[in-house]
């Protein structure tokens, strides 16, 4: 059940995040979970928001943007073709 919720919250951060950069005018694949994490009412160095991001790591739909990065503990990051597949479904 955790794990389950766990998927849920990081897909919706991830879709927060993706139409925050698209609301920008951004294009590309380059998201900021801090920024989206702020939107959803986390702290930018919320332990949740942690978890969040390393389950998405971890499931392969993001992966660090060490180009976007200017300090170690940036949430900058891209996301994977699998990451676009779990928006796609989030956004439907």
């Amino acid at each position: 059940m955790q794990e389950e919720r766990l998927r849920e919250d990081a897909r919706q951060l991830l879709r927060v995040a993706y139409e925050g950069q698209v609301a920008r005018g951004e294009v590309g694949v380059g998201v900021d979970l801090g920024e989206a994490a702020g939107e959803r009412g986390l702290d930018a160095d919320s332990p949740h928001l942690v978890a969040l991001a390393d389950f998405m790591v971890v499931a392969g739909w993001i992966e660090p943007d060490m180009a976007a990065r200017v300090r170690v503990d940036d949430p900058n990051f891209l996301i994977t073709a699998r990451g676009m597949g779990v928006l796609r479904e989030a956004m439907s």
